[in-house]
């Protein structure tokens, strides 16, 4: 009896930790009086805008919904307020500047929220995708840090998605993986910081694609796994994978170094055989003695 009442208490237990419900956070009216917001979507996510237009903030409403779909799937229940700022908006972005950094983006992941800048629309969609996964695994750990950079690429691999750009990436990076290169990230380096202003325009990178790989091999799962270790395992494997997309082998690409030693050889030559030339063109040579004046061939007038 006892057993069953266990096993009963550890599935429930197990279908509340993936299923548990998720509630926004505290709404961007409270939070920003001095600006009047429209109340754009309900939920996990809550939206809100202000000095925006309605097309444009049914857009925005759009992508995050997708993000917000995939996140439910592959991390687990999110929520979170998102508050929509235009420029001319009655917002006080300055209380998000620091130093030369204007506002663009800020997120608190205590208070679950995250405020964008619409300035540059085309970057709002990524930005809500980046951060709203680091919302998903802030909470999916109980609102503790999860490690960095994990968390930072696991939001690249959203943003690619969210932008169509993986098979971009994949190629970028089996170009940059060209040279034979075991793990090299410390996954495990820091945590995630509770509050974070950053700039979207300067967030794009192609590591999502290790993402992609590592879930394509291990499933969404792995999004959770927080041990450095594993992760530089599946750097190691993704690596490897990339080399043999690349070259058509998972051997070390080492035939390079004979064409690089051949072309270094060949230039080496060249260098020598153009200074020789210069140097016997410009060397010194011993001027002629001049044969003494024919008599009377010159006459004083």
């Amino acid at each position: 009896m006892f057993l069953v009442v266990g096993m009963a208490a550890l599935l429930v237990g197990g279908l509340g930790f993936h299923g548990a419900s998720a509630t926004a956070g505290t709404s961007c009216s409270v939070r920003f009086p001095e600006a009047e917001w429209l109340a754009v979507s309900e939920g996990p996510v809550s939206i809100e805008a202000t000095g925006i237009a309605p097309g444009l903030a049914d857009r925005f409403t759009r992508e995050a919904a997708l993000v917000e779909g995939w996140i439910n799937e592959e991390i687990g229940p999110v929520g979170l307020t998102l508050c929509l700022a235009a420029n001319d908006s009655g917002f006080d972005g300055t209380r998000y500047v620091s130093g030369s950094q204007r506002f663009h983006a800020h997120m608190e992941m205590d208070e679950q929220l995250l405020v964008i800048n619409t300035e540059r629309f085309g970057f709002v969609g990524p930005a809500i995708a980046w951060s709203m996964a680091h919302h998903a695994l802030w909470q999916a750990g109980g609102s503790t840090p999860h490690p960095e950079p994990i968390s930072s690429v696991v939001g690249q691999w959203y943003r690619a998605r969210i932008l169509d750009r993986l098979d971009l990436y994949h190629r970028d990076v089996m170009v940059e993986n060209f040279f034979d290169t075991d793990s090299v990230i410390d996954w495990t380096e820091t945590d995630q910081a509770p509050m974070l202003d950053w700039d979207p325009e300067r967030n794009f990178q192609a590591i999502g694609d290790f993402i992609d790989f590592a879930v394509s091999e291990y499933g969404t799962g792995v999004l959770l796994e927080r041990d450095g270790e594993r992760w530089s395992v599946i750097e190691a494997e993704w690596r490897v994978a990339l080399r043999a997309d690349l070259t058509g082998r998972t051997t070390p690409t080492t035939d390079w170094r004979v064409g690089v030693a051949i072309v270094a050889v060949v230039l080496v030559i060249a260098v020598v055989a153009i200074g020789l030339g210069v140097w016997s063109k410009h060397r010194r040579r011993d001027r002629p003695d001049t044969a003494p004046a024919i008599p009377g061939f010159f006459s004083d007038s």
